[in-house]
C-alpha cells in the first residue's frame, strides 16, 4: 500500500510543478514582422570593410532589413564613417539609407549631414557614397561650410581621394574669413 501511495504523491508533485512552474516549451503566436521579400531584420547593426590600400569604412544603423533577391539592405538611423588614404576621415549621418551590395553604394536619405575631420560640413536630403570611386555625390540641393566659407547650390560631387569637391549648378558662395586677396 505504501509504495502505491508514494507513486501517487510523486505524480501529484510533478503535476503541480507542471501547472505552476515555468513553461517547458513555448510556441510563439506572434506573426512574423517581415515584409514580403525581406529575409532578415536586425537591430544595432555594425558593418565595416578595410582595404589593403588603407581605405576603410564603417556602417552603423539602429535597424537593418535584408532583401536577398535585390541584394539591398534597408537601414534606419544610419552613421557612415569613412577613412580615406589621405589621413582624413569623414562621418555622414542620415535618417534612412540603403546599402546595395551589388553596386557597392550606400545611399543616405533624410536630413543627411556629412562632416570631415578638417572642418568641412555638407547638408542635403540625399547623398550616395560610391565605395569603388571613393566619392560621394548628390543631385539634390546642398549647403556646405568650411573654415572660411559657406555655400549652397544644386548637386555635389566629392572625391575623397583628392579631397576635392564640385557643386554643379546654382552656386551661391560667401567668404567668411581668411586671407582671400
Amino acid at each position: 500500500m505504501w509504495p502505491i501511495a508514494g507513486i501517487i504523491a510523486l505524480l501529484l508533485i510533478v503535476a503541480a510543478f507542471i501547472m505552476k512552474g515555468p513553461p517547458l516549451a513555448q510556441v510563439s503566436t506572434k506573426a512574423s514582422t517581415l515584409v514580403p521579400g525581406e529575409s532578415l531584420t536586425m537591430s544595432e547593426l555594425k558593418y565595416d570593410q578595410d582595404h589593403e590600400d588603407g581605405h576603410a569604412w564603417e556602417l552603423i544603423a539602429k535597424e537593418a532589413h535584408f532583401f536577398d533577391t535585390a541584394e539591398v539592405v534597408s537601414l534606419k538611423d544610419v552613421l557612415l564613417k569613412v577613412d580615406s588614404k589621405k589621413d582624413n576621415s569623414y562621418t555622414i549621418r542620415g535618417n534612412e539609407g540603403d546599402y546595395c551590395r551589388k553596386t557597392e553604394e550606400i545611399v543616405l536619405k533624410g536630413d543627411v549631414v556629412g562632416r570631415s575631420a578638417n572642418g568641412y560640413q555638407i547638408e542635403t536630403s540625399q547623398l550616395t557614397y560610391k565605395q569603388k570611386e571613393e566619392s560621394v555625390v548628390t543631385d539634390k540641393p546642398v549647403r556646405m561650410s568650411g573654415p572660411f566659407f559657406r555655400l549652397k547650390g544644386d548637386g555635389l560631387s566629392v572625391d575623397l581621394k583628392s579631397s576635392r569637391f564640385k557643386v554643379w549648378r546654382n552656386v551661391d558662395t560667401t567668404i567668411t574669413g581668411g586671407d582671400f586677396f
